[in-house]
């Protein structure tokens, strides 16, 4: 009905209101009235105690001169009288009078001739109030006397406080609402403050976020989850920006290049051989640049979570045998050899494809950034707590200043001779994001033109 939250809390709190005070002003209103009906009923008694002086023993009273003479000594009008004369022995009554014939109906009520000496009871006929009460127990006859009069609901008392409670709860209802409408407005303020915490931010500054300090706790969890969003817009938008700068960057010396050979080619007529020389170049650079844009892709589409779900229970031995096997061909191109120094059998909960290409990368360098003919050796250990896969070779190894940075993007520690063979700063990278996902650490260590080691520790599955 409404979409404002403050209409909507008023709303309810309205007609609460108007619930809670229409019950509190009708109990208040029938506890006055049953308070004037009280004091009918002990006007009632005392009447009836007050005439009993007045019976005569040895004779029947007479309703009428009873009842005149309480009009004008309790000034009460009307006021009807019923004497009733009650045999204990045959349980009849024997004789009865009334001050009205009229109203005969008003006492047409039950006797109690059970009740004992002074007993007395009181009953509703439409508007009067009728009281029954034993004044005399006698040997053989019991004496009730009855008196009616009208309930005293339209006294002045309760008109008063009839429109009184009529005038009080539309003004008792604004009042509230006004407090209602400033308890509201305070108690929203922090959720109007996340609003604007949330406009300011734009897209030139989505590592801001929303400060839960002074949040409560009722939306607390909608201003995490929104925090939570922004950090994957975050990542995201630095994972586009990451891929557009990475692109321009490295996609400009292969397009270059090409754009050089075939301008070169174009500038006069040449041997086959040499256009043959040309355009093997120019698919030399452009299957650099796909390569380029397959890695880029990779670190920048792969989802964290998307991978974990697809783990699954891995023997680590048999596939570094699958490695090996498909690694063989690329290795004995440079007239290379990958030995096995020792492998153990090893379960782990892993992405397979992912530690493949991982582990691929890793012999890949090895095996370019080595001289021809040279071995790479690799083993897989264990300790108490891990598992310790190692690759060594006898390459031309890394400066020990470019040690620290070889995982960066597009990092390169020879770049003329990373150039040369193909390499394009992003292995090692793309092998340090897959270990950070499994959570295994990874160890470089390398003496320039004596060789690398690289040790990878894996956590033993539970």
């Amino acid at each position: 009905m409404f979409k404002s939250l403050k209409l909507k809390l008023l709303f309810y709190f309205f007609i609460t209101n108007i619930i809670v005070l229409s019950v509190y002003g009708v109990f208040i209103y029938d506890t006055a009235k049953k308070g004037v009906l009280n004091t009918t009923d002990a006007e009632l008694k005392m009447i009836s105690i007050d005439v009993i002086p007045d019976f005569k023993k040895d004779a029947y009273e007479n309703a009428k001169d009873i009842a005149d003479e309480l009009i004008d000594e309790f000034s009460i009008k009307p006021l009807f009288v019923k004497i009733i004369y009650y045999d204990k022995g045959s349980k009849k009554i024997i004789y009865e009078t009334l001050s009205s014939k009229e109203y005969e109906w008003l006492f047409n009520i039950p006797l109690n001739e059970i009740g004992h000496q002074g007993s007395i009871y009181y009953f509703d006929k439409g508007s009067y109030r009728v009281s029954s009460m034993l004044i005399f127990d006698k040997k053989e006859t019991k004496v009730f006397i009855q008196l009616a009069i009208e309930k005293n609901m339209d006294s002045s008392y309760l008109k008063q406080l009839y429109f009184g409670l009529i005038i009080a709860t539309p003004i008792l209802l604004i009042v509230f609402l006004i407090i209602t409408n400033m308890l509201v407005n305070r108690t929203l303020s922090p959720a109007k403050e996340v609003i604007e915490s949330v406009k300011s931010i734009s897209a030139n500054n989505l590592s801001s976020r929303v400060n839960t300090n002074k949040i409560p706790s009722e939306i607390n969890e909608l201003v995490a989850t929104f925090n939570q969003l922004l950090s994957n817009l975050e990542e995201s938008f630095n994972k586009i920006t990451d891929f557009s700068n990475s692109a321009s960057h490295e996609l400009k010396t292969p397009l270059t290049v090409i754009r050089g050979e075939i301008e070169v080619a174009l500038k006069q007529n040449r041997e086959p051989d040499e256009y043959r020389e040309i355009l093997r170049d120019v698919l030399q650079e452009s299957i650099s640049i796909q390569k380029i844009i397959n890695q880029l892709l990779f670190l920048a589409k792969k989802d964290t979570a998307e991978l974990k779900n697809d783990f699954k229970e891995l023997y680590l031995d048999e596939m570094i045998a699958e490695v090996l096997s498909e690694m063989k061909k690329f290795t004995q191109a440079k007239n290379g050899d990958i030995i096995v120094k020792k492998i153990i059998p090893a379960t782990v909960h892993a992405n397979e494809t992912l530690l493949k290409i991982a582990l691929k990368n890793i012999l890949r360098n090895s095996v370019i950034y080595s001289q021809n003919g040279s071995k790479i050796f690799i083993s897989l250990d264990k300790n108490d707590k891990e598992y310790l896969l190692m690759i060594e070779d006898n390459g031309y190894g890394i400066k020990k200043e470019d040690l620290p940075f070889v995982f960066e993007r597009f990092y390169r520690a020879d770049k003329a001779r990373c150039r040369k063979n193909g390499g394009t700063g992003l292995g090692l990278a793309i092998v340090k994001m897959i270990l950070d996902i499994h959570h295994y650490a990874i160890k470089i260590e390398s003496i320039e033109n004596i060789g690398t080691t690289v040790l990878i520790k894996i956590p033993k599955t539970e």
